[in-house]
C-alpha cells in the first residue's frame, strides 16, 4: 500500500442540506451494500448534530448477505460517526456499503458511532478509542471520516488536530502499509464552507504526518452543480442526514479516490 504523501481532491458532485437553527450546513451524500460479510459496530446514537440521528447508528455482530468478493481484493473499514453507519438510508445502504460494492472489495469491519468525532463521544466513545476494533478486522484500506462533531461541539481546533494525529498514527503504527484515506469534516457554518475552516486544515495536516489521502469536505461541497432545491431528493426524511440516493453520489466519488490510492 502506498505511503506517499498527502494528496488533497475536490470530489465531484456533493450535496448538502441546512440544519441547526438555519445556520450549519450538514454533511451529505454516501451510500451502499457491501459485497462481503461486515462486521458491524458502533452504539445508539444520544446527541443531535450534522452528523447524528435519534436511531441506532449500528448493530454488532449482524449476519450480512452479499456476492462474495474476489479473494484478491483489499479488505476495506470504515470508520467514523452517523454518516459512516448510514444513517437516513435502509440497512446496508450507507456510503460504506455502497462504495465496497462498487469496487468489488470485501468490508473488514463498519466501525461508527453517531454523535461521536475525533474528540466528541456521541453515542459512545471518541474515535481514538476504537481504533484497536479497527485494526482488529485486519483491514488493508481505511477510510477514517470524523471533525463533524467536534466542530459543531466547538471544540479547539488545534485540540481535534492533535486528537486525529493520535488516531491516524495508532493506525500507522499498526499497519505501516495500511492505505488510510481521510475525509476531512463537513462545514458546520457557511462561514467554513466558503472560507478558512481551522478543524479542517488541523485534520488535513494529520492526515500529512503519516502520508494518508486527504479529501476535502469542502471541496466536495462546492463542487455541487445543483441547487437546494435538487439536492432535497437526497436528503433522508430527518433534514440532516442523506438518503440512499444522496450516500451513492458519496460513494460514487469515493470510489475513483480509493481506486487511485491502492492502484
Amino acid at each position: 500500500m502506498s505511503n506517499s504523501p498527502t494528496r488533497s481532491r475536490a470530489l465531484p458532485l456533493v450535496l448538502t442540506a441546512a440544519v441547526a437553527g438555519g445556520l450549519g450546513l450538514g454533511a451529505v451524500a454516501l451510500a451502499g451494500r457491501s459485497p462481503s460479510a461486515p462486521e458491524v459496530a458502533g452504539a445508539p446514537e444520544q446527541v443531535q448534530d450534522p452528523a447524528t440521528s435519534p436511531t441506532p447508528s449500528a448493530t454488532s455482530g449482524a449476519d450480512r448477505s452479499a456476492p462474495p468478493a474476489d479473494d484478491a481484493a483489499p479488505r476495506i473499514a470504515f470508520f467514523g460517526d452517523s454518516l459512516t453507519v448510514g444513517v437516513g438510508a435502509p440497512p446496508e445502504r450507507g456510503y460504506a456499503w455502497q462504495t465496497a460494492e462498487q469496487l468489488g472489495w470485501p468490508i473488514a469491519v463498519v466501525e461508527g458511532v453517531s454523535g461521536s468525532g475525533f474528540l466528541a463521544s456521541g453515542a459512545g466513545r471518541p474515535m481514538p478509542d476504537r481504533v484497536a476494533a479497527v485494526v482488529a478486522s485486519d483491514p488493508d484500506v481505511v477510510v477514517v471520516a470524523g471533525g463533524t462533531n467536534d466542530a459543531f461541539q466547538g471544540y479547539a481546533p488545534t485540540e481535534v488536530g492533535a486528537a486525529a494525529g493520535e488516531l491516524l498514527g495508532d493506525l500507522r503504527a499498526a499497519d505501516p502499509d495500511l492505505a488510510i484515506l481521510v475525509l476531512g469534516p463537513f462545514p458546520t457554518t457557511l462561514e467554513t464552507a466558503t472560507g478558512l475552516d481551522p478543524v479542517s486544515d488541523a485534520v488535513r495536516a494529520a492526515a500529512d504526518a503519516v502520508g494518508a489521502e486527504f479529501v476535502d469536505a469542502r471541496d466536495l461541497l462546492l463542487s455541487a452543480g445543483a441547487g437546494p432545491e435538487e439536492w432535497e431528493q437526497y436528503i433522508s426524511a430527518d433534514g440532516v442526514h442523506p438518503n440512499e440516493a444522496g450516500y451513492g453520489v458519496m460513494a460514487d466519488a469515493l470510489v475513483a479516490e480509493l481506486r487511485t490510492l491502492v492502484g
